[in-house]
């Protein structure tokens, strides 16, 4: 199955997409929209590639604190995404996952942008686990 990997921002949001069979996921684009806008884009790329799900990275403790503000934006876009698509959505832990793009970037070579680099790191994850 294509899933497509999120890491969700306040000004970008980084896409990446992965496929279950294969177990690897590759940069995607930025969309550098919010609200609405990147709702529809989403979709349409959802559909554009037959996607047949969505992994968003989203926020977990740092130390001992969760980062609860940011888990609420997340979750808020999450349930936004929800009411435009019927597939499956599940989340992943994005820590560390800004770092590791630069990382790449600098140490790799790696041409994609930072955050569609860090959302194919969150799929990767996922891909990773399941």
């Amino acid at each position: 199955m294509r899933l497509l990997g999120i890491d969700y921002g306040k000004r970008k949001i980084g896409l990446a997409f992965g496929d279950t069979e294969t177990k690897i996921a590759v940069p995607l684009e930025v969309i550098w929209k919010q609200g609405d806008e990147a709702i529809r884009d989403i979709v349409w790329i959802l559909k554009k590639e037959e996607m047949g799900g969505i992994v968003i990275g989203i926020p977990s403790a740092v130390g001992s604190h969760p980062n609860e503000k940011q888990i609420a934006i997340v979750r808020a876009f999450i349930e936004k995404l929800k009411k435009q698509t019927e597939l499956p959505i599940e989340e992943e832990d994005e820590s560390f996952t800004t770092a590791e793009s630069r990382r790449l970037m600098n140490e790799e070579g790696a041409e994609a942008e930072e955050d569609a680099l860090a959302a194919m790191i969150i799929l990767q994850s996922y891909l990773n686990r399941v």
